[in-house]
């Protein structure tokens, strides 16, 4: 999650003609300038953040196409009832006599937003109007996470990351303390890293499931008074080294209990000793 770099904060708007006709496209019946609030925002720029990461320019004017239509939210909780307003126009601003490290422009995502003037949001209204509701925060996705200096995605360069070809751009979110240690963007990263990591997870679940499938069948044959259903319930908390230091014990407990005898296995000793034990089966 990327911090907005709001200057001036959050500021309230009267809406004019052509923001009432950009919000009524959201909305089910045409709605007028006194039925709304609407407010102003920075939801992120072309700096680097405090992860080593930064948007260029290019990222900015995809995600000002992408946030077109997205919702503000408390705390990145996404759910509907924690809806709180709707992002109706973005744009990017140049900040004049600024730029960032590599020369480029300091560029501003900025986004105006409402929300209807209902009695449930007179409280939200007054917390914006107040400046209590101020910094936000915003999650999207990349595709490609690069070194700035070699444009590689791997390699061992102490530089700056850039947030290359924005996928999708999921919420802002008013934050109550958005300088915390560690935050930063939501990336998903689309690479081979990403899939990667996809497919260790669907190996880890599969072997899980194998390490379930041997306590399960050996506390069958050593329990066979054990509900089924009781003991796939006790085995669901369990890690995978006590999954698999389960299965070795119930495995030996089931070999002690039921050892098993290969068909055709020859007699050391016996009564038929010396008697036809070729032809014996």
């Amino acid at each position: 999650m990327k911090e907005g770099y709001v200057a001036e904060g959050i500021r309230e708007e009267g809406p004019g003609p052509e923001d009432m006709e950009k919000i009524n496209r959201y909305t089910r019946r045409p709605f007028g300038e006194e039925e709304v609030f609407v407010f102003s925002m920075v939801l992120c720029d072309n700096q680097v953040d405090r992860d080593g990461e930064r948007f260029p320019a290019a990222s900015l004017e995809k995600l000002r196409e992408l946030f077109l239509g997205k919702t503000c939210i408390f705390d990145h909780q996404r759910s509907s009832s924690n809806q709180a307003a709707r992002i109706f126009d973005t744009a990017l601003e140049e900040v004049p006599g600024e730029s960032v490290g590599d020369g480029e422009p300091l560029t501003r995502l900025t986004a105006r937003a409402y929300l209807p003037r209902t009695k449930g949001n007179e409280e939200v209204i007054a917390l914006i109007d107040s400046g209590m509701l101020k910094e936000v925060s915003v999650s999207c996705a990349v595709a490609r996470r690069v070194c700035s200096l070699c444009g590689k995605e791997e390699c061992e360069h102490d530089a700056p990351r850039l947030l290359l070809e924005p996928t999708d751009a999921y919420e802002c979110s008013f934050v109550a303390v958005p300088a915390q240690k560690g935050a930063g963007v939501t990336k998903h990263y689309a690479d081979k890293q990403w899939r990667a990591l996809e497919e260790e997870a669907r190996w880890g679940r599969k072997y899980r499931e194998s390490l379930t499938a041997d306590v399960l069948k050996y506390s069958a044959l050593v329990q066979p008074e054990l509900p089924r259903e009781v003991m796939k319930s006790a085995v669901k908390g369990l890690s995978m080294e006590e999954l698999a230091s389960m299965g070795r014990t119930y495995e030996k407990m089931a070999q002690k209990a039921l050892p098993l005898k290969p068909q055709l296995a020859v007699e050391k000793e016996g009564r038929f000793e010396g008697q036809n034990r070729e032809y014996r089966i």
